[in-house]
């Protein structure tokens, strides 16, 4: 009996071992696979990682700016204070300043778009046309037909006036607009009419035209119908055929304005040819910028 017990005492003694030993490879095989299941999640959040690495490393090579902590938004800020300059190229401007409270993408958009956006749109004045030259016979008189009114320009006081061309093949035939242009041609040509020749510029179907004006009225009559026969016709033309279109206009008859090549009426004592004086004054007009 003793023998027995003894040998039962062994088979126990044995069989826990075994049990341990099972015990501790099923342990051994638990802590493995959780060992294989953290390494697979660290190589995916390491390669996640990664992929934030490169994007992030992209997008600074494209040229975003990004900011990474409140020193430097501080900092970003306090830049943004201390520069007073204007963005806007002219006009007045509203500013858009940028609060300490935003996130860190509004601080980066203001930043992009900029803070100061102008409230005006930029004015650009267009130049003035080239003064030209033009051949009277080829291209003035077409481009200041009979009809036509044009700005004058007188060269050497800068003063203005408009002229309605009415008559004239050798050169123009032109009448003050109205009374006040009247005043302004008496002005220029020292306080009366004048035969006196001077260079000025004529502005006309979008150019502007080098001419000499010579501002004394004749062969009109502005109390008659235009082209009736009248008498007292200004200049010392006696009586004749009226050449007053334009009325009350404080002028009676027409004054010479000539052009490059233009020439002179062939009218009594006076001989059709080129005017030397008024060919002077159209140079000296041609030569202003």
């Amino acid at each position: 009996m003793i023998f027995v017990s003894k040998e039962k005492k062994i088979k126990k003694k044995r069989n826990r071992k075994i049990l341990a030993s099972i015990a501790l490879s099923l342990l051994t095989i638990i802590c493995i696979s959780d060992s294989k299941n953290n390494l697979q999640k660290n190589t995916i959040v390491a390669k996640n990682d990664t992929k934030a690495l490169n994007l992030s490393e992209s997008n600074n090579k494209k040229g975003l700016k990004t900011v990474k902590s409140n020193d430097e938004i501080n900092v970003t800020l306090n830049d943004l204070e201390k520069d007073n300059s204007k963005l806007s190229r002219g006009g007045d401007v509203e500013e858009k300043s940028i609060s300490k409270e935003k996130s860190l993408d509004d601080v980066n958009s203001d930043i992009v778009r900029g803070i100061t956006v102008s409230s005006q749109k930029e004015i650009v004045k267009s130049a003035k046309p080239q003064i030209e030259n033009l051949d009277w016979f080829s291209k003035a008189q077409y481009v200041y037909p009979i009809g036509a009114v044009a700005e004058v320009e007188d060269v050497y006081t800068g003063k203005t006036f408009k002229l309605k061309r009415t008559f004239g093949t050798n050169h123009a035939d032109v009448e003050a607009l109205t009374k006040e242009d009247s005043e302004v041609i008496k002005n220029v040509w020292g306080g009366n009419y004048s035969w006196e020749r001077r260079p000025v510029i004529v502005s006309v179907s979008g150019k502007r035209i080098a001419a000499s004006m010579a501002a004394m009225p004749h062969a009109g009559n502005d109390a008659y119908p235009a082209l009736a026969e009248a008498p007292d016709l200004s200049g010392g033309y006696g009586t004749g055929q009226n050449l007053d279109v334009v009325k009350n206009n404080g002028m009676d008859g027409v004054c010479d304005l000539h052009f490059l090549n233009s020439m002179r009426h062939s009218d009594g004592s006076i001989t059709e040819g080129v005017d030397e004086e008024h060919q002077r004054c159209i140079s000296i007009a041609a030569s202003k910028k």
